[in-house]
């Protein structure tokens, strides 16, 4: 490990060990090291789908063809009603050209594992909350559940719940979307991408190969809700819709199924406070309807990590970092909401959605999640 300066990661998720995998490649002068508040990494549940701008920074810090070769490429797709009418069917070869290259389905623990098998041992320290920070004449105070730690600088990759966020902006606000998401993953044959829109509810379909697909679910309902049976109550809500959505959860351990209130968070007035900065969904988190807040938290890695090892000092790299990345993500932000929003419209707006240009809707993917966003 290098005897430099020591950069303080609150969290352990993707976007922190992303940045520390990021910074040993470029061979940073920074001591790094990672606090979580879980006692292992464990086994992150589920899949991400990883769009072409994801894929490029997995590849800036070395890890894209890991990746790629654990994953498996996601089609096209199709998008249909509940009543199984189709709505759009994009072609696979121009969906792909107007990207870049197609997305992959990767399961989060195989992604969590490639990018911590880049990170030199002992960086991650476990069972260590970050709670806050305070300035100090050399850089950040980072206070946390065992006991203050002196640092150069901090970043916070602590997701949603952030609490460096919290402490760049006390009192931030939050609120309810309307519905929980379901994940899981099945055993299943001849899956194919497939989205479901019905009267406020969505069930979606990424094949991950070998038979297995991870699905997600919105059910609009009210927040903390919790049934005894996920997979029951899910069963109940999506019953008599088409094929495939009654064999995908019929092939799913009801243990595996997660489920997560949705909630849009006041944006933040800044990102950084001198030697301190936020990430991924610390900084801009963001409804999950076009799957970017992972892919959206990988380029934010890479770009820091590059920054960073270039930069006379973390407040110069910090402040680089928001201005390259605020205006990007808060587009991603809202047309995330956007998507949520057609999702809980109207049949008759589902069905309007159809006469949308294929090449006007490709075109507004690529400038989102394409490798040349």
């Amino acid at each position: 490990m290098s005897d430099g300066p020591e950069l303080v990661v609150a969290g352990a998720g993707i976007s922190g060990l992303a940045l520390a995998a990021g910074l040993a490649r470029a061979g940073s002068s920074y001591r790094v090291r990672l606090l979580d508040e879980r006692p292992a990494l464990g086994s992150t549940g589920g899949a991400i789908t990883l769009w072409p701008a994801a894929l490029a920074a997995l590849d800036r810090i070395g890890t894209g063809a890991d990746v790629r070769a654990a994953g498996h490429p996601v089609g096209a797709g199709t998008v249909r009603t509940n009543s199984g009418r189709t709505l759009r069917t994009l072609d696979h070869d121009r969906t792909t050209a107007a990207l870049g290259e197609a997305p992959v389905a990767v399961r989060r623990g195989a992604l969590v594992e490639i990018l911590h098998a880049r990170v030199a041992p002992g960086t991650v320290t476990f069972d260590a909350a970050v709670r806050g920070y305070e300035r100090t004449d050399g850089g950040v105070r980072v206070l946390t559940s065992t006991a203050p730690i002196a640092a150069r600088a901090l970043v916070g990759a602590d997701g949603y719940r952030s609490r460096v966020a919290r402490a760049l902006h006390p009192g931030l606000a939050e609120r309810y979307a309307g519905y929980p998401a379901w994940r899981g993953l099945t055993r299943a044959a001849g899956l194919d991408a497939v989205q479901l829109w019905g009267a406020h509810q969505e069930f979606g379909v990424v094949p991950l190969g070998d038979d297995v697909a991870y699905w997600f679910a919105t059910v609009r309902e009210p927040a903390e809700g919790a049934a005894d049976d996920e997979l029951a109550h899910l069963a109940a809500a999506f019953r008599g819709w088409p094929d495939p959505v009654a064999r995908v959860l019929a092939g799913t351990d009801p243990d595996a199924v997660s489920r997560n209130d949705v909630m849009d968070r006041q944006p933040l007035r800044r990102w950084r406070d001198g030697p301190v900065v936020v990430i991924g969904d610390a900084a801009h988190p963001m409804r999950p309807h076009l799957g970017q807040g992972g892919g959206q938290a990988l380029v934010d890695a890479a770009l820091l990590a590059s920054l960073l090892a270039d930069a006379g000092s973390p407040e110069e790299a910090f402040a680089a970092f928001e201005a390259r990345r605020r205006r990007t993500t808060g587009r991603v932000v809202r047309a995330s909401r956007a998507a949520a929003r057609a999702v809980d419209a109207p049949a008759a707006v589902h069905r309007l959605s159809a006469l949308v240009p294929d090449a006007l809707l490709l075109r507004a993917l690529a400038a989102i999640g394409g490798s040349r966003s």
